[in-house]
């Protein structure tokens, strides 16, 4: 397997092949295969082993683990030949994609790993660009635990303490600097990151190159000066989801023309059932899985207010307090005590906006639910990817409706609108395997093997087209045709006995919600003016 994993290295690095997972495709075709998943060596047999069990607690690296941190370990070794004068093959490599790289790792799969650990090793600095503050303060907490220095350089901190963070680099011993782009945009720290031997430059969660550099985060547009300013050969991007569109995107925006090698490890989640469910009531939606599902829970929101409103609503729906809400509104001492509250918690719902999620380590989350659909297939997989880190029976479900037909609208034309209508697409796609149907849309060539019951609602038999509450409005709407105007039916609806199915406002709006869908539709004419029946057309979605 040694020499297996060293070969796929090399063809990684030098461009022959393309690794998927435990395979290395080469460009003629043909396939190579590894030997397997490496048993725990005994300590001191390897030092990537070594380093990983006494820094890090992990008792073995899997086998494309070893195969990106000896692909980055070579590339320093080629790249310093060249840098002393003896190494012009080495350049001639270099420009053929030495030292460059996309790494595809899925959600819990040990991407931080991958560059940490080279870290201990290469001769100069690693680099690290993060896009949420949250999560550099999580990574450098976690880093300063197992003993590695680091420095941090971020948003909120006064000069003096900025300051302090460069001179604690020049005075050597930090093995990894974590920072986010805006801050290392700016004149001064570009001047000052020049002065610097940075051996390794990596961009984590690297599809917000593309997710967010075209809508709130135009730094992510000019990270090639970043790396300009940084003045090493040696850049990696990153993410756990890319499609072929994003992975274009990655690589022009980061690597220009020189381009770059890709390493994609097979995206699939076996530990996490998907499921789909198409609402009018999404905050009702929420609260009635929550009902049935597995605990801790992380809900994500489309906004700051969403995350709050809802989690208001499930307080006082359920009169449970373990109930918090998240977003990067919050001011950080607010938001630090409830990362440490929802890390601890085995009851907890945290509803909370994409602020929460990427890289924060939670490893028993059971249930993650989407209220709001978010705006691509990657950005669900990296967010339901918080399900079920520790290998266990995880819940993924992904609520949709006319708020979300809205969004889709208001993206306008382009790439932005075409992603989330991807995903909504799958959302209402009941004929195909989830797990499949997500695989599919990553361009992901491999599969995930024979489906299961615990696979997808799609597998188990249980997905159902159209909206939730449609269930009991139109039979409702047909054995009421051209009775009730939505003010009546609302009336009607809300005043069934003991437990009615809904509150007035919820009738009110469950019914508006079913006309827009053209599930249900509005008369006019003189008598039956503003009374609602059933249109018999399908829902749009």
């Amino acid at each position: 397997m040694e020499k297996n994993e060293s070969e796929c290295a090399r063809r990684a690095v030098t461009g022959e092949g393309r690794v998927y997972g435990f395979f290395m495709v080469p460009p003629r075709g043909g396939i190579m295969e590894n030997d397997g998943h490496k048993d725990a060596a005994p300590e001191g047999a390897d030092p990537l082993d070594r380093a990983a069990l006494s820094r890090f607690g992990i008792p073995y690296l899997l086998p494309y683990q070893k195969l990106v941190i000896a692909g980055i370990l070579e590339a320093a070794e080629e790249l310093n030949a060249a840098a002393t004068g003896g190494g012009a093959e080495a350049l001639r490599e270099d420009r053929e994609g030495l030292g460059r790289r996309v790494v595809i790792f899925p959600t819990g799969a040990g991407k931080s790993l991958c560059f940490q650990i080279p870290a201990l090793f290469l001769d100069g600095i690693t680099l690290v660009i993060y896009p949420l503050l949250a999560l550099m303060a999580d990574q450098a907490r976690r880093l300063s635990e197992q003993g590695i220095p680091c420095a941090l350089l971020r948003g909120g901190q006064s000069a003096e303490e900025r300051q302090a963070q460069w001179e604690k680099l020049r005075a050597g011993g930090v093995r990894i600097l974590i920072a986010n782009p805006e801050i290392l945009l700016t004149q001064a720290a570009r001047k000052q990151l020049a002065t610097l031997r940075v051996a390794h430059l990596v961009f984590d969660e690297a599809h917000c190159v593309s997710e967010w550099g075209e809508t709130f985060r135009p730094s992510y547009l000019a990270v090639r000066e970043i790396i300009e300013a940084a003045g090493t050969a040696q850049v990696s991007a990153f993410t756990a989801t890319a499609s072929e569109a994003v992975l274009e995107k990655i690589r022009a925006r980061i690597f220009g023309e020189e381009g770059a090698r890709t390493v994609i490890a097979n995206p699939d989640r076996p530990s996490i059932a998907y499921a789909a469910l198409g609402c009018v009531l999404p905050d009702r939606a929420v609260r009635e899985v929550l009902a049935g599902s597995g605990r801790p829970a992380l809900v994500f929101c489309a906004s700051r207010t969403g995350t709050e409103t809802l989690a208001r609503y499930l307080r006082s729906g359920t009169g449970d307090r373990e109930i918090r809400f998240y977003h990067a509104g919050l001011e950080k001492r607010e938001k630090t005590a409830l990362e440490d509250w929802f890390f601890q918690s085995r009851r907890g719902v945290l509803t909370a906006t994409c602020a929460y999620g990427m890289g924060m380590d939670k490893p028993d989350i059971r249930t993650v639910i989407h209220r709001d659909c978010p705006p691509s297939v990657e950005a669900y997989l990296q967010e339901s990817g918080r399900a079920g880190r520790d290998g266990n029976a995880a819940r993924a479900v992904l609520l949709f409706g006319p708020d979300d037909r809205r969004r889709l609208g208001r993206d306008g034309a382009g790439d932005a609108r075409e992603r989330r209508l991807k995903l909504m697409e799958y959302a209402r796609n009941t004929g195909e395997c989830r797990r499949d149907a997500l695989l599919r849309l990553l361009d992901y060539r491999g599969g995930h093997g024979a489906p299961h019951y615990a696979c997808c609602d799609v597998c188990a038999g249980t997905a159902r087209a159209g909206h939730r509450e449609a269930a009991a409005l139109i039979p409702f709407f047909r054995r009421n045709r051209r009775r009730y105007t939505i003010a009546e039916a609302s009336r009607v609806l809300s005043s069934g006995g003991a437990a009615p199915l809904f509150s007035r406002n919820e009738a009110f709006e469950a019914v508006l919600g079913l006309l827009e869908t053209g599930e249900l539709k509005r008369l006019g004419g003189l008598f039956w003016k503003d009374k609602i029946m059933v249109s018999g057309k399908e829902f749009s979605g």
